[in-house]
């Protein structure tokens, strides 16, 4: 009884760090000279080049709807570039301020109901949401993320022994994961894309850098916001990837069904306790960054506001003169727009907001991985002790 309580403190915590953040589609940034937690994750084996190939291929593919122009395409971003990694979408022919430069439909975006209709999770993410409310969305949107990821990384390494798509049942549902090629390209580490964010650092490197400034509480915060939700996606997740593996060969559904971790059953049979699932802390940390810092916010099927991966879109940079608009058409696609005239090797940019755009610039860059409008190295100003991250003193 007492675990269940802690634990749906723990969720209620949750929930309050999760209502104070703004999700919103945000660019990658370069933070090069703070330190990683390195990781162990087996790398995805195709290069950037075929990552986003494979990723134009998929979209255009996937539903009739989908477009991109012709006068568009994917490098290196002028805002990082391959010294960090970044990627960008460029003009390669002039754009009329109002030409039309994608359509994404709603299909061909990571949604809520992708979770909640997964024929493997989904009944344990609707049992999440109603025991704790609307405000663990993101983290049953990561969690969908973690899964499908985890699930990706083992078709690639089935793949490299030479193992065929269609082999085995196992290897016929890894070749058909919804999003793979978009999930190639996200963030799930720190550099991809050239992506920074607090939650990729080592606890000693938060407490040596940001203790004492403006964002270390908020950084704290977020760093166990995560802890928590991998405790909780372990009890959800891990029996999939287990069977997936091979390290479990007995359904979940034959033992009685899910269990949330503070749930027992009688003559529960013997498991690596507080152990969880290798490579998920890794995933779960990767998915909450690019749930919080690629998200968009728009309205559902049913009218109300909710939080998506929009492929494609989520690739433009920011800045403070975006020469792009978007919009959310009746059907749930968006439609993405020049909003000025583009010259023929133009970069295309967005502008990301947040919280009434009042957001104050430590709590952006604990949240999203930079602070906007800010040419110099966030590092720098860190070492540098700048006012936006440490209050200043009065002087005696």
């Amino acid at each position: 009884m007492n675990s269940l309580l802690v634990l749906l403190q723990l969720l209620l915590l949750l929930i309050t760090i999760l209502e104070c953040v703004s999700a919103f589609s945000v660019g990658s940034r370069t933070l090069s000279s703070l330190p990683s937690k390195s990781s162990s994750r087996t790398k995805l084996f195709a290069s950037s080049a075929d990552k986003y190939n494979d990723l134009i291929q998929w979209f255009t593919t996937s539903n009739e709807q989908s477009y991109i122009s012709n006068k568009v395409d994917i490098r290196p971003s002028t805002r990082g570039g391959l010294a960090t990694g970044g990627y960008g979408v460029f003009a390669n022919d002039d754009l009329a301020e109002g030409e039309l430069i994608f359509t994404i439909p709603r299909s061909c975006c990571v949604t809520l109901n992708d979770a909640l209709e997964d024929n493997e999770c989904g009944a344990a993410f609707k049992q999440l949401m109603e025991k704790t409310g609307p405000g663990t969305d993101t983290v049953v949107l990561a969690g969908y993320l973690v899964k499908e990821y985890l699930l990706l990384q083992e078709y690639d390494r089935r793949v490299l022994r030479g193992e065929k798509p269609y082999d085995d049942n196992i290897m016929r549902r890894l070749s058909k994961i919804k999003f793979a090629s978009y999930l190639r390209t996200l963030p799930w580490e720190r550099g991809v894309n050239a992506q920074e964010h607090v939650l990729f650092w080592q606890d000693e490197d938060v407490d040596s850098l940001l203790k004492g400034s403006l964002a270390y509480e908020d950084a704290i915060e977020i760093r166990s916001t995560v802890k928590t939700a991998t405790k909780i996606l372990d009890a959800i997740i891990s029996p999939v990837i287990r069977k997936a593996r091979g390290e479990d060969e007995e359904s979940t559904e034959e033992e009685g069904g899910f269990l949330f971790p503070w749930q027992s059953k009688e003559e529960e049979k013997p498991k690596q306790e507080d152990k969880v699932l290798d490579g998920l802390e890794d995933a779960v940390q990767g998915a909450m960054v690019i749930s919080l810092t690629r998200a968009f916010a728009v309205s559902g099927d049913d009218g109300k506001e909710e939080d998506r991966l929009e492929p494609i879109l989520d690739m433009l940079q920011h800045s403070e003169s975006p020469n792009i608009s978007h919009r959310c058409a009746e059907d749930g696609s968006i439609i993405v727009t020049a909003g000025a005239n583009v010259k023929s090797g133009d970069e295309l940019f967005n502008q990301y907001r947040g919280e009434g755009d009042n957001m104050p610039y430590h709590k952006f860059f604990t949240r999203f991985g930079f602070v906007p409008g800010i040419t110099e190295p966030v590092a720098n100003m860190i070492a540098e002790r700048s006012t936006i991250f440490f209050p200043q003193r009065a002087e005696v």
